[in-house]
């Protein structure tokens, strides 16, 4: 029986995430997020721009180059199709009807079915059932109480999946030398010369064994959690960010409220300052944390489709299926490298003038706010060949607790400084007040 969580991974899977319905004909992009076809057409045709030459993906924002000679309106057709998906669709749909014999169904009779088949992936009258385990072609199926099929999980109906280059041909064969399933035409004049082709079985087999298999759920589970744990440092730096913002503005209340009527302008100016740095500063912060957060949901999409095609996806399936996810971790490893490397602290504060007190016509300077980026060295490395996931996406939720920023304000009316600081690097810059 299945696990609450692995029954509620498998709904979402099957829910298209624009429309919120069970998909129609679902399609992926390279980053093996799916989405009906008809609402992806909606989308490339509502956010394509000519000049960009490609869309974002809805989920990730994964840039997505439009493929050459082919229409707006066909792009969404030459998307592959998730046949897992379709297949898993197929399975549930089947189990929420109540069960009649499908032979029977054919020849337009009604008769309760007792059992389901798992290669023909339909369900049998007691008659058909005895039929069914006499006929010399399929007497060795697999043949299961229509309860015991209701309450299980079993394999994935296959589907015969065609060839990208003979449509009209299955795959039915897998080049290792190339990492890519074939046809049977497509062996004999395109990988005759390969040491390593194997039929779809054998290298299902052979994969399911592999370290690099049996260490894939640990891996995206450890990068979602290097992931959640930079989302939680970057919040915690937006909140420490907020209460620099509320502290500093509280202090210049507090100076102001001991001024004249003269430094109520100084006073507005300096706000201002204060507002400028927290409206081109804070943006880029949750910019930051957002396109990780995205990282975080093509992780756990990831997660889903790989237990689900571990568990359920035809030997075909399964293999294409994980040259994808694959790809998709080496991505996903590169941009938390590379965001490890990258990223920096965002700290703003203030510093009062203590010449406030002198007469007013010698008042020049109230105060100063840093704004300073400091390079964080706590953030775990993805070094591992067998990177564990979790740490990354911990990695990753640290990365949005800072996002490197240059800023540089202007002299404005008064000799007073603003100065925004990146590490032990501080440079001069505008006044406030």
């Amino acid at each position: 029986m299945a696990s609450s969580t692995e029954n509620s991974a498998k709904l979402d899977l099957t829910t298209c995430t624009i429309c919120f319905e069970t998909f129609k004909t679902p399609k992926y992009f390279s980053c093996l997020h799916s989405f009906c076809e008809g609402c992806i057409k909606t989308y490339i045709t509502t956010t394509f721009e000519q000049k960009k030459s490609g869309i974002h993906c809805p989920l990730c924002r994964l840039f997505v180059s439009k493929p050459e000679d082919v229409s707006i309106e066909e792009w969404s057709a030459k998307l592959p199709t998730n046949h897992i998906l379709v297949s898993l669709i197929d399975m549930n749909e089947s189990k929420s009807d109540k069960k009649l014999c499908t032979a029977c169904a054919r020849e337009n009779e009604s008769e309760s079915a007792c059992s389901w088949c798992v290669n023909c992936s339909e369900s049998l009258c007691e008659a058909c059932d005895r039929a069914h385990r006499r006929n010399r072609f399929t007497s060795s199926h697999e043949l299961v109480g229509i309860e015991t099929y209701e309450n299980s999980e079993l394999p994935l109906h296959h589907a015969d999946i065609p060839c990208t280059e003979h449509p009209d041909k299955k795959v039915e064969a897998y080049c290792t030398d190339h990492s890519t399933v074939c046809c049977v035409t497509c062996v004999i004049l395109k990988h005759r010369k390969c040491e390593n082709v194997r039929s779809i079985e054998d290298a299902s087999e052979q994969k399911k064994r592999s370290l690099e298999v049996k260490d894939f759920r640990q891996d995206l589970q450890n990068l979602k959690k290097s992931l959640d744990a930079m989302v939680n440092d970057r919040t915690k730096n937006l909140q420490k960010f907020d209460k620099d913002i509320q502290n500093i503005k509280a202090e210049i209340d507090i100076l102001f409220t001991r001024m004249s009527t003269h430094l109520n302008r100084l006073k507005s100016d300096m706000l201002s300052e204060v507002s400028q740095i927290e409206k081109e500063v804070r943006p880029e912060i949750e910019d930051k944390r957002d396109e990780i957060q995205c990282k975080i949901s093509t992780i756990e999409n990831d997660l889903a489709l790989f237990q689900t095609n571990m568990k359920y996806a035809p030997p075909a399936q399964f293999l294409q299926a994980m040259e994808k996810l694959t790809e998709q971790k080496l991505i996903l490893e590169k941009f938390v490298e590379d965001q490890s490397k990258e990223i920096k602290d965002v700290e703003v504060t203030f510093e009062a003038n203590e010449k406030y007190l002198e007469i007013e016509k010698e008042i020049c300077l109230l105060g100063k706010v840093n704004l300073r980026k400091s390079k964080k060295d706590d953030l775990p490395q993805p070094t591992d060949k067998f990177i564990n996931m979790n740490e990354l996406k911990k990695i990753l939720t640290i990365l949005l607790t800072a996002h490197p920023i240059e800023h540089y304000v202007e002299h404005r009316r008064t000799p007073c400084k603003l100065e925004v600081g990146s590490g032990a690097r501080e440079e001069s810059a505008s006044p406030v007040g």
